[in-house]
């Protein structure tokens, strides 16, 4: 089986990591060819001088499965480019944050996507969990790999409840990606009684969202989310903290934006000024 990895930072390290142990044919793609890549994990280095290909000087021979794990942001350039990767089976598993990219790509395979870790310059610090989780179909090349992972640290669980873990995975991020990336704070502020209720009033109008037509979320799901927050390393960031520190576009127009833009007649007082200050921050980010 012939398996790519598009984009070796926080959440493609970990998968190709994980991946080069089953013996199958795994190349890495990155924008630019490089020599290997540093995971820090449990107080240690370590260096895989796997190769990573320029994804844009590829034209070899197809793959059966693809796993991008690039940002959100990255996925319309990148539809274009993988068109050229697939053959007319090839299974596209996209390891993102938010919801709003699927059809950009045939053979897409959204996961909900449980990998912790911070990109630095020269290295990955991988904090916690590797778990993708799709939805429960038959599947030609995925099946048969998530027994061949058995033996490795990654999990590929299948489940018949896939739209409802979506959704919270999706409100897990509004609440904490909104409230580290506009504090540009870390997990710690969630010893703040204040930032625990307003990150409250923030789930609960999400919930409201998603199940505006139908209730697909648990009402006490927001307090299993706070209780989740509660319980990350408190130096912890997100990936729009990451973002928002180092004057990056952020993955607003995926998870927060997104639930504003499907809010139909839901009344979002707190989202609202969440999307007014993020859409303020990507408007003078994208003057530079």
């Amino acid at each position: 089986m012939k398996i790519a990895v598009i984009g070796i930072g926080a959440v493609g390290s970990i998968i190709a990591r994980e991946l080069k142990q089953t013996g199958h044919d795994i190349t890495l793609f990155g924008r630019t060819e490089r020599q290997g890549f540093t995971i820090l994990e449990h107080g240690e280095k370590t260096n895989y001088p796997y190769i990573i290909e320029n994804i844009h000087a590829y034209d070899h021979h197809p793959f059966d499965i693809i796993f991008i794990s690039t940002k959100a942001t990255a996925l319309k350039g990148l539809s274009k480019v993988t068109a050229g990767l697939c053959h007319s089976g090839t299974e596209i598993v996209l390891c993102q944050n938010g919801m709003g990219y699927d059809g950009w790509f045939e053979g897409s395979l959204p996961a909900v996507v449980y990998i912790s870790g911070q990109k630095h310059e020269d290295m990955v610090e991988h904090f916690q969990d590797s778990r993708l989780i799709v939805d429960d179909q038959n599947y030609n090349y995925l099946d048969p790999l998530i027994e061949d992972i058995k033996t490795t640290e990654l999990e590929i669980i299948k489940t018949d409840d896939f739209e409802k873990l979506r959704y919270e995975k999706l409100l897990i991020n509004l609440g904490i990606n909104t409230l580290t990336g506009l504090s540009q704070n870390t997990a710690k502020i969630f010893d703040k009684e204040n930032v625990t209720e307003l990150t409250a009033e923030l789930l609960e109008e999400g919930i409201r969202i998603v199940n505006q037509d139908k209730e697909i979320i648990d009402s006490d799901f927001k307090n299993t989310a706070l209780n989740i927050y509660k319980n990350y390393n408190r130096e912890m960031g997100t990936s729009m903290y990451y973002d928002v520190t180092a004057q990056k576009s952020t993955e607003f127009e995926f998870i927060q934006k997104y639930l504003h833009n499907h809010k139909g007649n839901v009344n979002t007082p707190v989202l609202d000024i969440c999307v007014v200050l993020l859409e303020a921050y990507e408007y003078e980010r994208n003057k530079r």
